[in-house]
């Protein structure tokens, strides 16, 4: 066998180590974006920044409902690396309304490899 064959046979199997790899962090983000112990309300948009998160949470009720609380960003182990707190708001029914959270620990980059958010209501 010729070095340029196994070059080429190394560097795709470098290339698909690399496609697996990614493929996986990519899938790392936040899947489940239901709000436990709220029915109707889910979140969506999430965009990290360092100090803050902003995120909408729509309402699918037709119930104007006033939000607010923690969120607990989880990693794999289902260890907190973040935590970043939502000051009420009233969302009225059938609508969204966006939010800027505020990291209490951790930051936007600890955040962004979080697998599932759970919510603390009791904070504020």
């Amino acid at each position: 066998m010729r070095y340029s064959s196994v070059f080429r046979i190394f560097c795709v199997g470098v290339a698909l180590v690399m496609a697996l790899t990614f493929s996986g962090a990519a899938q790392a983000a936040v899947k489940d974006y239901h709000i436990e112990e709220v029915p109707g309300l889910w979140f969506e948009n999430i965009l990290y920044a360092w100090n803050k998160v902003t995120l909408d949470v729509v309402n699918t009720t037709p119930d104007n409902i006033m939000f607010g609380g923690t969120m607990i960003f989880l990693d794999y182990h289902g260890k907190p690396i973040a935590k970043a707190s939502l000051l009420p708001k009233k969302i009225s029914g059938l609508n969204s309304e966006r939010y800027t959270a505020h990291f209490i620990e951790g930051s936007g980059e600890a955040a962004r490899r979080a697998v599932r958010v759970i919510w603390d209501f009791g904070t504020l």
